[in-house]
């Protein structure tokens, strides 16, 4: 009865008793099969680092695509794998985990972190974070094949079920390993976060209002073995250990994800939504 306890706890009003027997849950969700693309079918040619346009990012997220997504120098300066949480298969989650610092957070509206019962990881006036990024308690989806939440499959498979229109807040075990992002209801023109402009991409390319993102991370090289003949582990970390400006252009063209930046989203929102 865990589970029950937990979310009774955090939404006492959600009218949640008696929907648990001998303290599991199990929505009876299928695995998800659905192929999508892996990546853009449109990519641009190897050797040109210019920034995709918004139209074409869109475009590719439509698709079930990944794509990137990059602040302000000023701002993280950081890069973003970004997908729509409803397209997120376990192939998808296995990419995400390999690049990126593998800490996968799920943007999703103010109305679905409300009806999930998902409260913020601490109170908005206490929220220090660098950002003020408004974590969520973390989540592992139930049922659906999903075990400890850690893997690839469970990650996505809980990324997915965040997604649905279906969801209920029993469908979730907290704490779990995925963190969802509470966005600002004003989106990128409020808050210019990789945040805001995840559900700014779902809402111009008809996705549900949720999404799968992680920040992009330099790969860097094995350290060589140490001379005492003492085994070393361990990898160089350029810039800070994150990948950043041209090496995200780099890395979109190699794998043929389209890279865009929020500045140019505001500016195309400004344009086409005023």
């Amino acid at each position: 009865m865990a589970v029950e306890s937990t979310i009774s706890k955090v939404c006492p009003d959600s009218g949640l008793g008696g929907l648990v027997s001998n303290g599991h849950v199990d929505n009876n969700t299928d695995d998800h099969k659905t192929e999508k693309p892996f990546v853009s079918t449109n990519g641009a040619s190897d050797g040109d680092l210019s920034f995709d346009s918004i139209e074409d990012s869109i475009a590719a997220f439509r698709e079930g695509s990944f794509i990137i997504v990059l602040d302000a120098p000023t701002r993280e300066n950081e890069g973003d794998l970004i997908c729509p949480a409803q397209d997120f298969t376990p192939e998808r989650a296995a990419f995400m985990i390999r690049h990126t610092s593998g800490l996968i957070c799920c943007p999703l509206s103010p109305a679905i972190a409300s009806h999930l019962c998902l409260p913020q990881m601490v109170p908005p006036s206490k929220n220090s974070e660098m950002d003020g990024t408004a974590y969520t308690g973390s989540v592992d989806g139930v049922g659906g094949g999903i075990t400890t939440g850690i893997s690839a499959h469970d990650r996505a498979m809980t990324c997915v079920k965040l997604s649905s229109p279906d969801a209920q807040p029993l469908d979730f075990r907290r704490p779990g390993h995925i963190f969802p992002l509470r966005v600002k209801e004003g989106g990128v023109r409020e808050r210019s976060g990789h945040t805001e402009a995840t559900l700014e991409f779902c809402r111009l390319a008809g996705k549900r209002e949720v999404g799968a993102i992680c920040e992009l991370v330099e790969d860097g090289e094995e350290l060589p073995p140490a001379q005492d003949g003492i085994g070393r582990m361990g990898r160089t970390i350029p810039n800070g250990g994150m990948l950043r400006g041209e090496r995200c252009l780099a890395f979109g063209r190699r794998w043929g994800i389209k890279v865009c930046t929020i500045e140019a989203l505001v500016e195309y929102l400004d344009k086409h939504e005023k």
